[in-house]
């Protein structure tokens, strides 16, 4: 299944589904709108420019999709960020097969293959309270929300944000109500 993503615009969820659907419902409700788009999955902001009429904003976003530069794997969407290490972390890292970026590449999936329900949760946990800071900070509730976010407490969080927009409440609950099921996964052993 394709990636799923919400529009948001005056705190309220104006469109849903792939990012071509998001594009098309937003630009049928007018040129002057332009809401915030988020990864449904990851709670991840997706910034791109909504100038022009709805094939404009596609075609930017295809060719964004598209571009391609003279290093990396810019069509696997690599990209270069600073990393700092001590010198004998960049020795082993370049004695490895494939070099330094490759090697780090093949331990963050490793990682990422092996890491705890409580990774998960804490992952999970941390890209749901920055959905919510992004345009949710100045609501009443919002510090309650946060903090029964991070203790698990339903009850709490329901009420937290019981005067918030309901559309935005039902993505919240429903995205806390699948981190709660992940939670109460654990193993105590």
């Amino acid at each position: 299944m394709s990636a799923q993503y919400l529009a948001i615009y005056d705190k309220k969820i104006l469109a849903r589904g792939s990012l071509e659907e998001v594009v098309n419902q937003v630009k049928q409700l007018g040129d002057n709108i332009e809401p915030m788009v988020f990864e449904e999955e990851s709670c991840r902001r997706v910034d791109f420019s909504w100038y022009g009429d709805t094939e404009t904003v596609l075609n930017n976003l295809s060719s964004d999709k598209e571009q391609t530069g003279k290093r990396g794997r810019p069509k696997l969407g690599v990209k270069a960020k600073e990393v700092t290490l001590l010198p004998r972390h960049w020795e082993w890292l370049s004695a490895q097969k494939g070099g330094a970026s490759a090697a780090l590449r093949r331990l963050v999936d490793e990682a990422q293959r092996k890491a705890s329900i409580e990774d998960r949760v804490a992952i999970k946990q941390q890209q749901l309270d920055k959905f919510m800071l992004a345009f949710l900070a100045d609501e009443p509730g919002f510090e309650e929300a946060s903090r029964a976010l991070y203790r698990n407490s339903k009850i709490s969080f329901e009420t937290a944000i019981d005067s918030w927009p309901d559309d935005i409440k039902a993505f919240l609950i429903e995205k806390f109500l699948h981190l709660s099921e992940l939670h109460n996964g654990k193993d105590f052993s």
